[in-house]
């Protein structure tokens, strides 16, 4: 069965900002590793005005795959992300970055090279990984059609989070990372010309709680499992966020950044092989909080 994807056409650069426009159909055949998962890092800003496509292609996307794509929005930038003087209120005061965006951004230089951009599954590290929108598509339907080396089975409380992988291949050496993100988020965004007031941001990084080696993988072999109990406090976590926004001063950091809602908070695990920075599998989970 084909399947098809609605992408736009015509780049374009505004104050480093990708203007794309102009609808195009692009045809991909049918055949997916069902067991694969893509994750789809999208660095984002609330004053790009152009930053709005890419979360729509993301939606797209995951319109034609489901719950195999998994999408990560990393607010990044003093350009695009910073929040408005007070003096400016109530427009675009909230502060979405996070001490780990910025670490990401500034490891793998993606808003370097213009907002929006993003990476899937970090493929093409260290030379071809900034990819435009319109280039996500192609590389996530190459990536459905590898094989998988690990499955990820992720449970939580209100205390810890259990993340628990079985090894399908023999593995390399790999870390296991987890994260927390938090979906229907309304706040302000430019949105082309006009300043939107109520824009759901979806997918929105909060924290990352553990990116380590995973011990020994070298020698895991296939139908092995690997548990990692992680324990986690949430409010110390929004607080890091707000104190990180606070003393963020030079880069115009405010601290509004907490407000976390615990109902729309997912977590988000993947493990990256540490050579090529390769995402080889990811999976998503609600936060169970009772």
């Amino acid at each position: 069965m084909k399947k098809y994807i609605t992408l736009l056409c015509l780049v374009f650069t505004i104050t480093a900002c990708e203007k794309v426009e102009g609808p195009y159909i692009t045809d991909y055949d049918s055949y997916v590793n069902p067991e694969k998962k893509v994750l789809i890092e999208d660095f984002t800003g609330h004053l790009c005005p152009n930053c709005p496509d890419a979360a729509r292609e993301l939606d797209a996307i995951y319109d034609v795959y489901g719950d195999q794509i998994i999408g990560m929005a990393i607010h990044v930038s003093k350009t695009f992300a910073r929040p408005y003087p007070a003096s400016a209120a109530p427009n675009f005061q909230y502060d979405f970055r996070t001490h780990w965006g910025d670490e990401l951004d500034g490891y793998y230089g993606i808003s370097e090279m213009g907002l929006p951009r993003g990476m899937v599954n970090r493929i093409g590290f260290p030379d071809n990984h900034k990819l435009g929108k319109d280039e996500w598509a192609s590389a996530v339907a190459l990536e459905l059609k590898k094989d998988v080396d690990f499955t990820i089975h992720i449970s939580s409380d209100e205390n810890s989070i259990s993340i628990i992988s079985e090894i399908k291949n023999k593995s390399s050496d790999y870390n296991l990372a987890v994260c927390l993100t938090e979906s229907n988020i309304i706040n302000w965004q430019k949105d082309g010309q006009e300043n939107i007031e109520n824009y759901q941001h979806n997918h929105v990084l909060r924290a990352v709680l553990m990116d380590e080696e995973l011990p020994n993988s070298s020698n895991y072999l296939a139908g092995e499992q690997i548990e990692r109990v992680i324990n986690y406090d949430l409010a110390a976590l929004e607080q890091y966020n707000i104190d990180y926004s606070t003393n963020n001063t030079t880069e115009s950091g405010n601290g509004n950044a907490g407000e976390w809602n615990t109902s729309n908070i997912s977590v988000v695990a993947y493990i990256y092989n540490t050579n090529t920075k390769e995402i080889v599998q990811a999976e998503e989970s609600h936060l169970i909080i009772e």
